[in-house]
């Protein structure tokens, strides 16, 4: 991995994450609830041009709160999946962008598609009373299309933290459904399975931590290797000049070297350290 794309990494590694992952999928699951709400109790005609209008927003829900994430996490290697209602919406999205399905038939397949159970506790208090950007709330059929054309990972996680701030407080308490089960329904070991896959990536990252500090301890053991000849050469070098001046020193007391008894050229030398 070159420098640049491990920067690119290491950025999207700390803006996101699978608590994040969950939480913006479920955002996303209460933003096409209310949208499949709001369809069935409306008394609207629903010609041709409010099919056409009404895909080209939902189009726009998926590729701004749904679509992004998924490719996050599938590029950060996150073990996730999504509520089955936002898969099943997602799904048809998938299938009018890739298959011959024209706007009529999405509409009708969305039209049909149940978005809640009447008794589970994450589907019953799923709707909360403000959304950013309600457009299924009014005549958008009527009016040009004019929503943003991007939106931050930061700004719409601002927007999954007062989606939250909205719910009742039990329904805070239920653990949110957002990956894989092995065939479960359990909320608790949706939540749990959430838990253990961010312990996995944790582990994953304290292991690249690891191996970094193991390949620079290596380099660093190889450089003092590199240092050490030429150190033993410096401690031979001065081992040989503190034996000549003994034997210089040894001439000198034995008057073998004409100097002042004043003089004393020869100071005490301590020994070298072995």
């Amino acid at each position: 991995m070159t420098d640049d794309h491990r920067i690119l990494h290491q950025s999207a590694a700390d803006a996101f994450s699978i608590w994040d992952a969950a939480n913006i999928f479920e955002y996303a699951t209460s933003r096409f609830t209310a949208i499949h709400i709001a369809l069935l109790e409306d008394d609207i005609n629903h010609s041709n041009s409010y099919q056409h209008s009404f895909v080209k927003y939902m189009v726009w829900e998926a590729e701004h709160f749904v679509i992004p994430f998924v490719n996050m996490a599938v590029a950060m290697n996150l073990n996730t999946t999504m509520p089955p209602y936002l898969c099943k919406v997602l799904l048809l999205i998938t299938s009018f962008q890739t298959e011959p399905y024209n706007h009529g038939k999405f509409f009708a397949g969305f039209e049909a598609c149940p978005h809640q159970s009447v008794t589970h506790p994450v589907d019953i208090n799923r709707v909360v009373p403000n959304y950013k950007h309600p457009w299924w709330t009014y005549r958008f059929d009527l009016l040009p299309f004019n929503m943003p054309i991007w939106i931050s990972v930061a700004k719409v996680k601002e927007l999954v933290a007062g989606h939250f701030a909205q719910r009742p407080r039990m329904a805070l308490m239920v653990p949110r459904p957002i990956t894989h089960t092995h065939g479960s329904d359990d909320p608790l070991l949706h939540q749990l399975q959430v838990l253990w896959t961010e312990v996995a990536r944790l582990g994953m990252e304290l292991s690249r931590v690891l191996v970094a500090k193991l390949d620079a301890t290596s380099e660093a053991v190889a450089a003092l290797n590199h240092l050490e000849d030429p150190l033993e050469e410096v401690s031979e070098a001065m081992a040989a000049s503190h034996a000549a001046v003994a034997v210089l020193r040894g001439d000198y007391d034995n008057d073998r070297l004409g100097a002042s008894p004043s003089i004393k050229p020869f100071p005490h030398l301590e020994p070298l350290p072995r």
